[in-house]
């Protein structure tokens, strides 16, 4: 019941019977012609004023949280949809507690197929439970829809490119189950308190003496009255921590072992909030490719009330695949640091040119201390603070950590 071919051997088919005069011949042929008319115009308005909509309870969960996720079915026309098929992309990660997906070609996405009828003004909603069982930044959609005739002999589709995201937050987990101090989640290395001159907060102007930094001499002040004039700043006693990490679990850049990944999200999201608590301001730098092609991420150090969501955020999105090297990394966030900032290293491959750059932060002012990723704890000088947070045995463990 397809093409013009089709009309035409109905109208040979009338033609003869009318011809031999037989008339119950014509009547028939008349009904297919009826029928197939009415499967058309079906078939073509189908899709008119038809929507489907996905609705999120959360687009942001924190590890292992539940949300809704509810399909909603309109038509919005008198013309009824005895049938209507919805094929939904989402992410194998994703784990779908109400319903079944099928796999597709690619191992990193699955399909749900929704099947409703729709009467006419009608609206259908079928609601589902998401978890967020793994860590990520995940897209849902696109979808597509198909109906047609009642007869289902003609099909219409159309492509639906919207899409959500929904992101599942690292685990966070108490620091003393990373075996860090509770209470001091950066340790000893960030209670040295040190005061140091701001240049950002200028207090005062006084004569130059032999010591003073030559940079801060007031040149204007210095010809209106004759002698050097230097600048005074107040002193700065804001902690700050910079959390750099690495995402490059293993020798290969273009492989990754993904508990290590998992355990250092984890280890940098528990750090930053437990930071935060404490007043902290805090940043993050980590060398994953970003959405835009960058080759490295940066939050600069912050303690607003949307810092932590900004953090978990890129938490959320690393990815086991490096842009930049670490090293070229710290020594571009070494340039831009606040003074004395605390820098928190996490890294399953510290090579040494990741503990020279970071030996040149220690010169710099920058309490530092390296947190290592691994089944066996790598050879670190021990001019450099150090910790071992473990390997895939201790991502298991805290990924089954109940958390009251």
């Amino acid at each position: 019941m397809k093409g013009s071919g089709w009309w035409a051997l109905l109208l040979i088919l009338f033609a003869l019977a009318i011809v031999f005069q037989r008339g119950m011949t014509a009547l028939l042929v008349l009904v297919l012609a009826c029928a197939a008319a009415l499967g058309l115009y079906w078939t073509l308005h189908s899709l008119d004023e038809v929507s489907y909509h996905r609705i999120l309870g959360e687009h942001q969960l924190d590890y292992g949280q539940e949300t809704s996720f509810v399909l909603q079915f309109t038509n919005r026309k008198l013309l009824p949809l005895a049938w209507l098929t919805v094929s939904d992309v989402l992410p194998s990660k994703l784990q779908l507690l109400t319903d079944e997906t099928r796999p597709t070609a690619s191992q990193e996405k699955n399909v749900l197929v929704s099947l409703v009828s729709l009467r006419w003004y009608e609206r259908v909603t079928h609601t589902h439970r998401l978890v967020g069982s793994q860590r990520g930044r995940f897209r849902l959609g696109p979808a597509e829809m198909v109906s047609g005739d009642v007869f289902g002999l003609r099909q219409s589709r159309r492509e639906l490119p919207q899409v959500d995201y929904l992101t599942v937050y690292p685990k966070t987990v108490p620091v003393s189950a990373l075996g860090l101090p509770a209470g001091r989640p950066m340790g000893d290395w960030l209670a040295r308190r040190r005061v140091i001159e701001d240049p950002m907060r200028f207090a005062q102007v006084r004569e130059y003496v032999s010591g003073d930094n030559p940079r801060y001499i007031h040149w204007r002040a210095s010809a209106r009255t004759g002698a050097l004039q230097t600048k005074v700043f107040e002193p700065s006693d804001t902690l700050a921590l910079m959390l750099a990490v690495d995402v490059q679990t293993v020798a290969d850049a273009y492989a990754v072992e993904p508990e290590y990944l998992e355990l250092a999200a984890t280890a940098a999201a528990s750090l930053a909030l437990e930071a935060l608590e404490q007043h902290i301001m805090v940043g993050l730098c980590a060398n994953s490719i970003g959405e835009e092609g960058e080759y490295w991420q940066l939050v600069k150090p912050g303690r607003h009330p949307s810092q932590a969501q900004v953090l978990l955020e890129r938490l959320a999105a690393l990815e086991g695949f490096r842009g930049r090297r670490f090293e070229d990394m710290l020594w571009d966030v070494r340039r831009s640091l606040p003074l004395g900032t605390t820098v928190v290293a996490i890294s399953a491959t510290p090579q040494p040119a990741t503990l020279e750059a970071l030996a040149a932060m220690q010169e710099a002012g920058h309490p530092v201390t390296l947190l290592t990723i691994g089944e066996t704890p790598p050879e670190i000088p021990a001019s450099l603070p150090t910790h071992h947070l473990g390997g895939r045995d201790a991502w298991h463990r805290l990924e089954s950590l109940e958390l009251a």
